[in-house]
């Protein structure tokens, strides 16, 4: 095996930096739109199962490809890859700023998906080889969790003003001049990374993989229109559970398993990918059916409505940078509860604040639940990194990923359906999800993680 990587520490913070600005672009993208969809919801004629596809198309591809785009990064070089992805990812922002359609944004969007899904396996790839050592590099991924974040807290207030002012297609078009300053940075501080012995992809289960995702997918987002029990409903989830055992007896015989045995052996490990697909599943659940509620149900234009979410955006951030003094790596089981035990406060008020007429509810509610993701993202991304080899963090941090976006295309598909068919009441129900999530996910973390510091980079 041979690897090359930034080695002088006085080049290492230029590299950290630009590894993470490209994808603070991704998630200021993913914000923006979220405050954006009643407009396009208005001119393109959508309905709310229009939306609720506009939003998945992107994280269902970006779910099923992340795993093997860290693995392909591993083998052909991951500066290569990330390259690749942000060009695409910038190219398909400026297309879906031209959209004519809802189909068109649609397939746009997953093409949008699959340049993200190459780009943050490789970040965080060439993130573990600029900083081998496992603290410096669960510093580090404080640091780039602090970065991406802005992205993240900004994507509200922006979306909001840009639409409100320039109208749906500038949150797109933003994506441009952003995207081509990240890869300028990208090209000048970033020296490559290669492991010549990568392992092999398994395309077969890859595909049996995409393929239960996208069923699954379908099920819940069509429910909102045929209802539950409509034939090719019952089908799609039908279809699901075949996909997954056909994916499961595949994994089991397969030389090069997507889903590697040896990583989810570790419990920190295991529990924190469970962690990301519950913090993702309320995260962008919550986003699209609050933005909804908010310009629809009271009446907010679309930058009050970014407004009134920037508690839920910023405050992840601040979060992580007040209680960055401490090593998270040494921290994270604890830091992991208590963001779950905020969680429930914040999923709690979430559903109060629907009988209430006024916003300090929601900006409460909204504000705990950002608090939470402070404490959980760095948290969850330092026990997946720091409970896997150097050689191993393109397959983690794919994993990681994909649970996430697993998790959030479940959580729009299934609030977005929820608040389709059962309005008022459907808010009720998604909030009681998010609440049980956080509460099973606290016990869990509780329960099955060490408060011994994971051993990484062995």
């Amino acid at each position: 095996m041979t690897t090359h990587a930034l080695t002088l520490p006085r080049e290492r913070p230029y590299g950290l930096y630009a590894i993470s600005f490209g994808f603070f672009l991704v998630l200021l993208d993913t914000t923006a739109l979220n405050v954006a969809t009643a407009s396009i919801e208005r001119e393109l004629a959508s309905t709310i199962s229009g939306l609720q596809w506009i939003v998945n198309s992107y994280t269902i591809v970006f779910a099923s490809l992340v795993l093997s785009a860290g693995a392909i990064g591993d083998r052909y070089g991951a500066k290569r890859l990330y390259q690749i992805g942000l060009f695409l990812f910038t190219v398909m922002s400026l297309f879906c700023a031209l959209s004519p359609s809802v189909g068109a944004l649609i397939v746009l969007r997953m093409l949008q998906g699959l340049g993200a899904a190459i780009m943050l396996p490789a970040s965080l790839a060439l993130l573990s080889h600029l900083y081998p050592g496992a603290a410096e590099r669960a510093r580090a991924v404080s640091l780039w969790a602090s970065v991406v974040s802005l992205g993240f807290a900004a994507g509200p207030a922006l979306g909001g003003a840009l639409t409100y002012w320039f109208g749906w297609r500038s949150i797109f078009l933003i994506n441009v001049p952003v995207g081509v300053v990240a890869m300028l940075m990208i090209r000048a501080f970033v020296e490559e990374t290669r492991i010549t012995d990568a392992r092999r992809i398994d395309w077969v289960g890859q595909g049996a993989l995409a393929l239960s995702l996208f069923a699954l997918t379908y099920a819940l987002i069509e429910a909102g229109r045929s209802g539950w029990l409509a034939p090719h409903i019952l089908a799609a989830f039908a279809t699901t559970v075949l996909l997954v055992a056909l994916f499961v007896a595949i994994e089991r015989r397969s030389a090069s398993p997507v889903l590697p045995r040896l990583l989810f052996g570790r419990s920190a490990f295991s529990v924190c990918i469970a962690v990301g697909v519950m913090v993702n599943f309320g995260m962008y659940g919550t986003l699209f059916i609050e933005s909804l509620y908010l310009q629809s149900a009271r009446h907010l234009s679309p930058l009050a409505a970014g407004l009134m979410i920037l508690p839920f955006t910023v405050l992840p951030t601040i979060t992580t940078r007040a209680i960055d003094r401490f090593d998270a790596r040494m921290h994270f089981k604890p830091r992991l509860v208590t963001g779950h035990v905020i969680g429930i406060v914040g999923a709690a008020v979430m559903a109060l604040s629907l009988w209430t007429s006024g916003s300090t509810a929601i900006l409460v509610g909204l504000g705990l639940l950002g608090i939470a993701m402070g404490y959980i993202m760095p948290a969850m991304t330092t026990g997946v990194l720091t409970s896997s080899s150097a050689e191993m963090s393109g397959r983690a941090s794919g994993i990681l990923n994909a649970g996430r976006q697993v998790g959030g295309s479940i959580g729009v598909a299934m609030m977005g359906t929820l608040v389709q068919m059962q309005h008022g009441r459907g808010m009720l129900i998604s909030f009681a999800l998010v609440l049980l999530g956080f509460l099973v996910m606290a016990v869990v973390s509780a329960r099955a993680i060490s408060f011994a510091p994971v051993k990484g980079g062995h």
